[in-house]
C-alpha cells in the first residue's frame, strides 16, 4: 500500500458512516464562542465543530451515496468502515479494557471528568455495543447515560485522523478536544490491526505531545511534492516534526502555504484540491492573489536537510508558487468567476473534491457554480445514484466525470468529500 499522489486510482480507503454519535450533539455544541459570567466572549469548551444540529437519517443517506461510489472503484472489500476496523481489535476483554482505560484517561485530562458509569458494566457489554459507546459516549439502555462527556460527530471526517505519505502513516492529533478521542482510537487501530502492518508509523502525539497536526492540511501533490497548510490547527513546529519522515519516504520538497487562521479556511483542503494531472479546483484568492481577507499569503520551500525555521517565506500567490517548480495547472474556480459565489461555495466545500482517478471526482451537488465551472472544463456531471447504475461504464471511460452526492447535511460539519475519506492505497 502507498499513497504517492492525490489523483492515482483509489484502491483502498477508510470512511465512517454517520452513527448514533450524531443523536447526542446539542445546540450548545454548535457555538464556537460563548459569553462568560462577565459577558466577555470566550471559546466554548463544549464546542464540537459542527455549525448546526443535523438530521442523522438524511446525513446517513448522503454518506451512503459516497460509500457506494467508493465501493464501485475499490471493490467490495477495500472500502473500510472505521467501526469495522475498531470491532476487529476489541474482540477480547483485555483489548476492550486497555482501550477503554485510555479513553477514560483522555476524557479526564480534557474535561476533568471521571467515569460517569461503572466500568465493569461497560466492559461487559456486547462488542458492538461497546464500540458504539466509544463513539457516542453514551449508553442507551435502559436509559440514556453518559460514559464520556461528548460524542464524536466529526469522525465522519476520517481524512484528519491519519495521513498516508507514500508507505508511511502519520497518526495525527487534533487541536480541538472534540477530535482527540477519535485520534486515540485511530492510533490504537493502526498499532494493532493487520491492515496497517506494512506501514511505517509515526504516532504524532507520542512524539510531539504539545503539538497538533490534522490530515486536511496535508496534500500529496505527487511523489516529489507534499503541500502542507500552515493553518489554525497546526504550527511551524508541527510541520518541522514530520519533515524527516516525509523526506525519508522519498519526497523531494515540502511546500508550506501560510493560510488565514479562520474556521472557514481551517485546512488547506478547504481551499484547494488536485483533480487530474493538469487540473486543480481552487478558491481563486488563494491561487491568483497575494492576500486573502487582509492575510498575506506566504510560502515556504523546504528541501531535504532544511528546517522550516531556516527558510525565509516568499510572499506570492499559489499560482506562482507552483510555476516555480514546473507545475502549470489549469485552475478551475470554486464558485466560478463571481466573488460572491466563490465565497459562498468555498464555505460549503466546493474546493474540497475527492479524486477517484485522474479526472474522475466526487463533489457536493449543492455547489452549482463550481459544478458549472467543471462542466465548462469538460467534465460530465452525473449524480451518484445514476453513476452507480452503470459504474463500470463510467470507470472504464476515457472522459472526465464529476460525480455529485447529495449534500444538505454533510457540509454542516465543515467538510467535503476529501474530508470524508482516508486513502490508504493509490498504488
Amino acid at each position: 500500500m502507498a499513497v504517492q499522489s492525490e489523483i492515482d486510482f483509489i484502491r483502498q480507503v477508510v470512511i465512517h458512516s454517520p452513527g448514533t454519535e450524531h443523536n447526542f450533539t446539542l445546540p450548545k455544541n454548535t457555538r464556537e464562542w460563548v459569553a462568560d459570567e462577565d459577558g466577555k466572549l470566550v471559546q466554548n469548551p463544549d464546542y464540537l465543530l459542527f455549525d448546526d444540529i443535523i438530521s442523522p437519517g438524511r446525513m446517513t443517506d448522503e454518506h451512503s451515496e459516497l460509500e457506494q461510489v467508493l465501493l464501485a472503484f475499490t471493490g467490495s472489500s477495500n472500502t473500510y468502515q472505521f467501526v469495522h476496523l475498531l470491532l476487529d481489535i476489541i474482540k477480547t476483554p483485555e483489548q476492550r479494557e486497555e482501550l477503554f482505560s485510555k479513553c477514560c484517561q483522555l476524557d479526564k485530562e480534557l474535561y476533568g471528568t471521571d467515569n460517569f458509569i461503572d466500568t465493569n458494566y461497560v466492559l461487559d457489554m456486547e462488542v458492538a455495543d461497546f464500540a458504539t459507546t466509544l463513539l457516542s459516549g453514551r449508553i442507551t439502555t435502559p436509559e440514556i447515560s453518559n460514559v464520556f462527556k461528548w460524542p464524536l460527530p466529526n469522525l465522519i471526517f476520517t481524512r484528519d485522523i491519519a495521513v498516508a505519505l507514500n508507505k508511511a502513516l502519520v497518526l495525527t492529533w487534533g487541536k480541538w478536544p472534540a477530535r482527540q478521542r477519535e485520534m486515540l482510537l485511530m492510533s490504537h487501530i493502526a498499532k494493532t490491526h493487520p491492515l496497517f502492518s506494512d506501514f511505517t508509523k509515526l504516532n504524532f502525539h507520542e512524539v510531539c505531545p504539545d503539538l497538533f497536526l490534522e490530515g486536511g492540511d496535508c496534500i500529496v501533490l505527487d511523489d516529489e511534492t507534499l503541500l502542507i497548510g500552515l493553518s489554525e490547527r497546526n504550527s511551524k513546529e508541527s510541520i518541522e516534526a514530520i519533515l524527516p519522515l516525509t523526506f525519508g519516504e522519498g519526497f523531494k520538497r515540502v511546500l508550506v502555504i501560510d493560510l488565514p487562521k479562520t474556521r472557514s479556511m481551517m485546512h488547506l483542503d478547504t481551499l484547494f484540491s488536485r483533480i487530474s494531472k493538469d487540473e486543480i479546483i481552487v478558491f481563486p484568492p488563494l491561487y491568483n492573489d497575494k492576500e486573502i481577507n487582509d492575510h498575506t499569503i506566504q510560502t515556504y520551500y523546504i528541501e531535504a536537510g532544511k528546517s522550516i525555521f531556516d527558510i525565509n517565506p516568499i510572499q506570492q500567490s499559489l499560482s506562482n508558487c507552483f510555476k516555480d517548480y514546473g507545475y502549470n495547472f489549469q485552475a478551475i474556480h470554486c464558485g466560478g468567476d463571481e466573488p460572491v459565489h466563490q465565497e459562498r461555495e468555498q464555505w460549503s466545500d466546493g474546493a474540497n473534491a475527492f479524486a477517484l482517478a485522474p479526472g474522475k471526482i466526487i463533489s457536493y451537488s449543492r455547489n452549482h457554480e463550481t459544478s458549472h465551472a467543471l462542466q465548462e472544463a469538460g467534465y460530465e456531471k452525473i449524480s451518484a445514484k445514476d453513476f452507480i447504475t452503470d459504474s463500470k461504464k463510467y470507470i472504464a471511460s476515457d472522459g472526465k466525470i464529476l460525480i455529485t452526492i447529495s449534500s444538505s447535511e454533510l457540509p454542516r460539519g465543515r467538510g467535503g468529500p476529501r474530508c470524508l475519506t482516508m486513502p490508504l492505497d493509490r498504488s
